[in-house]
C-alpha cells in the first residue's frame, strides 16, 4: 500500500468518513431489541431463556404480577466485571460461543448499559472493516497483477471498500449490539494473512500464529465462523498446496486453532445437550424451487434492500463484467506474463478465491439447513460471512468492464453503472437511517402508547416471555406490574391448566378500573385468540389494537362482573 497514488488515499479518507458517520448516526435513538437484551443478559452472566429454565424444572416468570424492575434485573443483574465463568455457564443452555459477550461484559461494567455506548464496540468493527475491506483488496489486487487487476488495485480496493462503507445492510448491522462486525473483521484478517502466506510460500512463522489465533477467535464468536475455516484451509492448499512450507504450516495452524478450543470443549458438549432437548432453528435458505430466488434476495440485500432499481443494477454490472470478461478471453490478450500466474479452472486468483468463498459459505448453509431440516425466514444474519465476497466479486466484474470498455464510445458504460450503484446505496443507506432507522423500534412505540392509553394500576401481560419480556421491561415506568405467560404448546392454555388457573385468579383479584395490556410477538393466532377468549369470559372488553414491527397490543378493560 506504499505505493498507493495520493488521490487513492483521499478518496479513501472520505469513503472512512461516510461510513463513520453512517455507522455512529443517531446511534442511540433506537430502542433495544430482543437479540441486544439477549446480549446485556449472557454477557452479565444472567439467562433469560424460558427453556433454559424449563430444562432446570424451573420457572423463569414468577408466580404472580411484579413489577418491571424485577423482570429487569433478570438480565442485569451483575456478577462482577470479568466474571466470566459466569457467562460460560450461562452459555451452557445456549447457542453461542463466549468471546463477544466475554468483551461485552468489560464494556457494560465501564459504560453501562445507554443503547448508544451499548452499541459503539459493533459500529466500531464496522467502521474497521471498511479498512479492512480495502487492504485485503489491494493485497488480493496485487497477488491478481498479471491479470485484469494489473493498473487498477487502487480502484478495485477503492470500489470494494465503498460497497462497504455504504450498503445499508453493514451499517445495520453495526448498529447492532451482536457479535456480526466483529465476525466480518476477523474473516478480512484472516484472508489477508492467508494471502499473503501464499506469497511469501509459507515463510512467516508469526502470520501462521496469528492466522490460527484469529480462526480460533472466530469460532469463539460463532459457530458457523467454522465455514470459513475450512475456505481459509482450503485457499491455502489450492494455490499453495505444492510448496511443502504452506502444507506444514496449514497443519500447525489447525493443530493449534483446535488446542485453543480444548478448554471450550466442556461447556460446547452441554450446548449440544442444550440443542437436543430444546431444539433450535436455523436459516431457511434451501428449498429447490425457491433457492434461486433467495440467493438473488440476499445478493441484492447486501447493496440495496429497500430500493426496486437495485434489483436491476447489480444484474446489470454482473452482466457487463462476464460480457466484458468472455470478449477479453475471445481477442487472446493474455501476456506471457498472465500465461504464466496461478489459476484454479482457468481463473484468475482472485476471481476463484471469491467464487470459491461464496460457494463454501452458501454451500455450507444449505447444508446445515438438511442437517436440521429446518425452513424459517431468517436468512439474512447467516449469511452475513458471505457479503465480503459479494462486495469483491461485483468490484472485479466493474474492473473487467473498465479495461474491456476501455476505448470507443462503450467506455462510458461500466463507469455509469459503478456511479448509480454507489448512488443508490447512499440513498438507500440515508432512507434506513432517516426512516427505518425507528421503524423497528417496537418496544418505545408500544411503552409510550401503553403510558398515554392506560393507567398506573394497569397489568402488562406478555404471551411471549424472556428477551421480549426483559425488553418490554427496559421502557416501562420500573413500578408497572408485569408478568411473562410462555405458551410453548396449545396445550398450555387448555381449560383446566395450570397456567388458566392462575392467569383466572389474578384477573379476577384486579380492580374494576384496572385494565390488562395484551402483548403478543410472533406468536401463533390460536394462542392470540384463547388468552382473547378467556379475557372475553372474565368479562373483559378488546380496544383498538396496535401494531408495530413484531409486537402487538390491546388494553382490554373490564365491563362486567
Amino acid at each position: 500500500m506504499k505505493r498507493m497514488k495520493p488521490w487513492a488515499w483521499m478518496l479513501l479518507a472520505v469513503i472512512l468518513v461516510i461510513a463513520a458517520m453512517a455507522r455512529f448516526y443517531r446511534l442511540e435513538e433506537k430502542s433495544l431489541w430482543s437479540d441486544e437484551i439477549a446480549t446485556i443478559a449472557t454477557s452479565m452472566g444472567n439467562s433469560i431463556d424460558p427453556e433454559a429454565f424449563a430444562l432446570r424444572g424451573e420457572r423463569f416468570d414468577p408466580p404472580a404480577p411484579v413489577a418491571a424492575s424485577v423482570y429487569r434485573a433478570k438480565a442485569t443483574q451483575s456478577h462482577g466485571a470479568g466474571n466470566w465463568g459466569q457467562t460460560a455457564e450461562v452459555l451452557k443452555a445456549n447457542v453461542h460461543p463466549p468471546l463477544f459477550f466475554m468483551l461485552m461484559n468489560r464494556w457494560i461494567h465501564q459504560v453501562g448499559l445507554a443503547p448508544g455506548t451499548l452499541r459503539i464496540p459493533a459500529a466500531l468493527f464496522g467502521l474497521l472493516s471498511v479498512g479492512l475491506m480495502f487492504g485485503l483488496a489491494f493485497k488480493l489486487a496485487d497477488w491478481d497483477s498479471k491479470n485484469f487487476l494489473g493498473h487498477q488495485r487502487e480502484g478495485f480496493a477503492l470500489l470494494a471498500a465503498a460497497f462497504m462503507a455504504f450498503s445499508a445492510y453493514q451499517v445495520d448491522h453495526a448498529q447492532d449490539a451482536r457479535q456480526y462486525t466483529l465476525l466480518i473483521a476477523l474473516a478480512l484478517t484472516a484472508c489477508w494473512l492467508a494471502v499473503s502466506l501464499i506469497q511469501r510460500q509459507g515463510k512467516s512463522v508469526w502470520r501462521w500464529g496469528v492466522l490460527a489465533l484469529l480462526l480460533a477467535a472466530g469460532l469463539y464468536t460463532q459457530y458457523f465462523f467454522g465455514l470459513f475455516g475450512g475456505l481459509m484451509v482450503v485457499l491455502l492448499l489450492a494455490f499453495g498446496g505444492r510448496h511443502k512450507r504452506i502444507r506444514v504450516g496449514s497443519l500447525a495452524c489447525g493443530l493449534l486453532v483446535l488446542l485453543l478450543l480444548l478448554p471450550w470443549l466442556p461447556v460446547f458438549r452441554e450446548q449440544l445437550v442444550f440443542l437436543k432437548l430444546a431444539g433450535h432453528y436455523t436459516a431457511g435458505l434451501w428449498n429447490p424451487l425457491q433457492l434461486p430466488e433467495k440467493l438473488w434476495r440476499i445478493f441484492c440485500e447486501f447493496f440495496l434492500p429497500e430500493n426496486k432499481a437495485g434489483k436491476v443494477v447489480p444484474l446489470l454490472v454482473l452482466l457487463i463484467g462476464i460480457g466484458g470478461g468472455l470478449w477479453h478471453r475471445g481477442q487472446g490478450q493474455q501476456t506471457e506474463a498472465e500465461i504464466g500466474q496461478p489459476k484454479v479452472l482457468g481463473l484468475s486468483p482472485v476471481l476463484a478465491l471469491i467464487l470459491l468463498w461464496l460457494l463454501v459459505l452458501v454451500g455450507g448453509q444449505i447444508g446445515l439447513d438438511l442437517l436440521k431440516d429446518s425452513h424459517t425466514a431468517t436468512i439474512r444474519r447467516y449469511l452475513l460471512l458471505a457479503s465480503p465476497a459479494v462486495y469483491l466479486l461485483m468490484a472485479y466484474v466493474l474492473c473487467v468492464g473498465y479495461r474491456a470498455f476501455s476505448r470507443g464510445r462503450s467506455r462510458w458504460i461500466p463507469r455509469v453503472l459503478t456511479g448509480a450503484l454507489l448512488a443508490l446505496m447512499l440513498g438507500d443507506t440515508w432512507h434506513y437511517l432517516c426512516r427505518d432507522h425507528t421503524a423497528s423500534d417496537e418496544f418505545k412505540q408500544a411503552v409510550r402508547h401503553i403510558h398515554q392509553q392506560g393507567q398506573p394500576q394497569d397489568l402488562v401481560l406478555m404471551s411471549k416471555t424472556g428477551a421480549m419480556a426483559v425488553g418490554l421491561a427496559f421502557y416501562l415506568n420500573p413500578e408497572t406490574r408485569l408478568w411473562g405467560i410462555d405458551v410453548p404448546t396449545a396445550s398450555t392454555l387448555s381449560p383446566g391448566s395450570e397456567t388458566v388457573k392462575r392467569l383466572s385468579a389474578v384477573l379476577g383479584q384486579l380492580p374494576k378500573s384496572a385494565g390488562v395490556w395484551l402483548v403478543f410477538s410472533h406468536t401463533a393466532p390460536s394462542t392470540r385468540s384463547r388468552l382473547s377468549g378467556l379475557l372475553t369470559d372474565l368479562g373483559y372488553q378488546a380496544g383498538s389494537e396496535l401494531k408495530v414491527p413484531g409486537v402487538r397490543l390491546t388494553r382490554w378493560q373490564k365491563v362486567s362482573d
